[in-house]
């Protein structure tokens, strides 16, 4: 997920192994979406190329607010790549929801949430995704999402 990216970036981090993942890149790594510093970024107006979230989209209370947040740090043609837990369909996927507020209180992950369709209603456009099955034994954790988005263009007025 993080080969390649250049440019100026944004590490949501929450854990200590992120920090060897950038040590040749122009990068800021946070400790997790609640860190503070990220609301500084937005203050002071900063813009990132690259903004990586690995399993912290679905840890925040106000997703839409977070989503807000990120978009003003990205650069004009900045990039949003996450991996996150996937929101599981059918049967498995109706257990999973019933399951979600004991998982959120034991883990602080939040299942019930469908993060690519949240960033698109949030204003940001999903370029790219993929669906990886986790080898785990918690079923509930089973899907993970993979993508990259970026701001929307605007659409085009017909006046």
């Amino acid at each position: 997920m993080t080969r390649g990216l250049e440019g100026r970036i944004l590490d949501l981090g929450g854990a200590e192994a992120h920090r060897s993942l950038w040590s040749n890149a122009d990068a800021t790594i946070l400790d997790g979406v609640a860190d503070p510093t990220l609301l500084s970024l937005v203050d002071r107006s900063e813009r990132f190329d690259v903004i990586v979230s690995v399993m912290q989209l679905a840890t925040v209370a106000d997703l839409a607010g977070t989503i807000s947040r990120l978009s003003r740090l990205l650069g004009p043609d900045g990039q949003l790549h996450f991996l996150e837990p996937g929101r599981l369909t059918g049967v498995t996927g109706r257990a999973q929801r019933l399951a979600a507020p004991m998982v959120t209180i034991s883990t602080g992950f939040r299942l019930d949430r469908d993060i690519p369709h949240q960033l698109r209603t949030n204003g940001l456009s999903v370029t790219s995704l993929q669906r990886h099955r986790n080898g785990t034994t918690q079923w509930w954790h089973r899907l993970l999402v993979e993508g990259t988005a970026h701001r929307a263009l605007p659409l085009a007025r017909n006046d």
